[in-house]
């Protein structure tokens, strides 16, 4: 019997998982997960700390019980603990009972994701609380909820920072933001993200940039406060110590990176993104190894190079791919029928009351990859000048001189206009340029938005900018 074992049992390795059975009824598939869920939306979890979702199975499409039910083998609380390639075998360890065991296989899918980082400073390995399973979201709202606590620290000021910052002022909790940038979101340019830190700030969420962790006090057996310092002008964090943050949690939101211990010790190939390298079809350069999902590597459309963009809406896709081709080297039938195309680093969300969406290169981004580039930023209302709550944007487009190709877009709002970043997405994913943009047809109704669309206004002031034609 042809046998599959997937590594980690969230979005991608859950999909590549379904795939393969699907494809192949008669393989055995067997799933190692090593928290407690499977499925979930990770995406939700500032929600559930938030009490905004009420049950944190609520966030489970598939359960355990379910895949079960469609005839995987599922082990949960097991950790993979090395990668036999030669013997094809995937160790393993139970963490509830400390049992090793083995698991043999004939494809392996290397789903592993992604975890923040804690900073190797006395007191965070205590007192630091990672969110970014399930298992962590919950355990922090039953600590927030059954112990005594009115001030949370939050380290990073990045999309899931201010989120759970955001949650916790919902709450009624007293939040701090401690980030080392010198602007929140560094997702998007700071021009952008200078919204966003006023209407943060608005919230009553007290927001500390150009600092970074440098220790934590204790009263007995719990955190009291978290001591900063003042990032030096080099950037290395050798600035005097700022006044401390009261703080009872300390929750740890630095940015997440790609879990490659195993695939690394295994000799797996590491793309220069710091995932795993692979190709359109998600295989490894081991042909019975596929990585999927937040620890895999992506071409970046836009620049040709290796990219970990962590996010569920590629991680499904990774999963559909990696299993299709995985079912057919399992039945000898080739390769698989889709690849995955790569990204533009498309992202939405809405933080205290605004919306915000990105795609495409930052100019930080483009200037980093050597990309050529000029920016024009653009801001008007949602809906017609003359209709009630005409609401407001900023625009931010990046097009290429001399060809006019759009390289990526960021738009904030104050309402519903991060999905109008799809636009702009589709932009660059097909190659459009700024004088065929500001022709496109798109739809108009005075509640939606004005005769120009923001979009095209923008595209017509870079036309101009660049000297293209023709300039509207």
């Amino acid at each position: 019997m042809a046998r599959a074992v997937v590594i980690g049992g969230d979005a991608a390795g859950a999909t590549a998982a379904v795939r393969i059975k699907d494809s192949v009824p008669d393989a055995e598939v067997v799933v190692l997960e090593k928290g407690s869920w499977t499925s979930y939306s990770a995406c939700g979890i500032p929600y559930l700390v938030a009490g905004d979702v009420e049950q944190a199975d609520a966030l489970v499409a598939r359960s355990p019980a379910e895949h079960r039910e469609r005839g995987l083998v599922v082990r949960l609380h097991t950790t993979a603990t090395a990668i036999d390639r030669e013997g094809r075998v995937v160790h393993t360890m139970d963490a509830e009972t400390g049992e090793t065991g083995s698991e043999p296989y004939d494809v392996l899918v290397y789903a592993t994701g992604a975890h923040p980082r804690t900073p190797p400073v006395e007191g965070l390995d205590q007192f630091g609380v990672p969110v970014h399973t399930l298992d962590e979201g919950v355990a922090l709202r039953d600590r927030l909820v059954a112990r005594d606590i009115s001030h949370v620290a939050v380290l990073g000021a990045g999309y899931i920072g201010i989120e759970l910052a955001e949650a916790l002022a919902q709450r009624g909790l007293s939040a701090t933001l401690i980030d080392r940038g010198e602007e929140v979101m560094r997702t998007l340019d700071a021009d952008m993200a200078a919204l966003i830190r006023e209407r943060v700030i608005e919230l009553g969420i007290d927001v500390r940039l150009g600092e970074e962790v440098a220790g934590v006090e204790r009263e007995g057996d719990r955190c009291r406060a978290v001591r900063t310092r003042r990032v030096g002008s080099g950037g290395d964090g050798d600035g005097a110590e700022a006044e401390p943050v009261r703080a009872e949690v300390v929750v740890i939101a630095l940015g997440s990176r790609p879990r490659v211990d195993l695939a690394r010790d295994a000799g797996l190939a590491i793309g220069p993104s710091g995932a795993v390298a692979v190709d359109e079809r998600m295989r490894t350069d081991d042909e019975r190894i596929w990585a999927v999902g937040d620890c895999a590597e992506s071409r970046h459309l836009l620049t040709g190079r290796g990219a970990n963009v962590q996010l569920g809406t590629h991680a499904n896709k990774h999963g559909k791919v990696a299993g299709l081709d995985a079912a057919a080297f399992l039945t000898g039938s080739g390769r698989g029928e889709a690849v995955f195309p790569g990204v533009v680093g498309s992202a939405v969300t809405r933080l205290c009351g605004l919306e915000i969406g990105r795609t495409g290169l930052t100019e930080r981004e483009a200037t980093a990859a050597g990309v050529d580039h000029r920016a024009v930023v653009v801001e008007g209302t949602i809906r017609s000048g003359y209709m009630p709550d005409a609401g407001w944007a900023r625009v931010k487009l990046l097009a290429e001189p001399g060809t006019g190709r759009v390289l990526g877009g960021q738009i904030v709002g104050n309402g519903p206009v991060a999905k109008r970043i799809d636009v702009v997405a589709v932009w660059c994913h097909v190659g459009t340029t700024v004088q065929e943009a500001q022709m496109m047809d798109l739809s108009y109704a005075p509640p939606f938005g004005g005769a120009w669309d923001l979009w095209q206004v923008a595209a017509r002031k870079a036309v101009g900018q660049l000297g293209l034609s023709p300039a509207l």
